[in-house]
């Protein structure tokens, strides 16, 4: 955790998170700042990549990539960095992998990935299976999103030192 990130840095991540395109002069009135306080403040957090960028987010069913997965991959264990490091170059330029966790246990990786049909899918799924570290992909189809926030770091507001350990 960054030591100098105080309550009120972490009232204007929580903000940010809800709306990030709010104004310096907006959110400086819901943490008790000016806009320019603020503004200098989400410079400092922006320089030290605490606030690693800004995004949309998309509706995925109004611009056609409806169909989301999850797929476990596993690689043999006598992959070599060089196989290992081919697989996550293929995860990082293909763009219907959204995300890749690389996890302990029984799978090597988790991906999230999007697609507009199963056909694609189906498709992306043989890419995956014919680079060399693979030895297996397990396929889960989402039914329903119960939620999907969009944030990788939820900023969970309590008390100060509570945070700290």
């Amino acid at each position: 955790m960054n030591s100098f990130l105080d309550e009120t840095d972490w009232l204007i991540l929580s903000e940010l998170q809800k709306d990030g395109r709010a104004s310096h002069a907006a959110l400086g009135k819901k943490v008790g700042l000016t806009g320019p306080s603020v503004y200098s403040r989400i410079q400092k957090m922006e320089r030290e990549k605490i606030i690693k960028g800004y995004s949309v987010h998309l509706n995925s069913e109004k611009i056609g990539q409806g169909l989301l997965a999850f797929i476990r991959v596993g690689t043999y264990a006598s992959s070599a960095a060089d196989e290992q490091d081919a697989f996550e170059g293929y995860v990082r330029d293909e763009p219907r992998i959204l995300e890749c966790h690389d996890v302990d246990g029984e799978d090597s990786y988790l991906l999230k990935v999007r697609t507009d049909s199963l056909e694609s899918l189906r498709n992306l799924l043989a890419e995956i299976r014919g680079i060399s570290s693979v030895s297996r992909t397990v396929s889960s189809i989402n039914m329903v999103t119960v939620k999907e926030s969009g944030l990788n770091s939820p900023v969970i507001l309590q008390n100060r030192d509570e945070r700290k350990t």
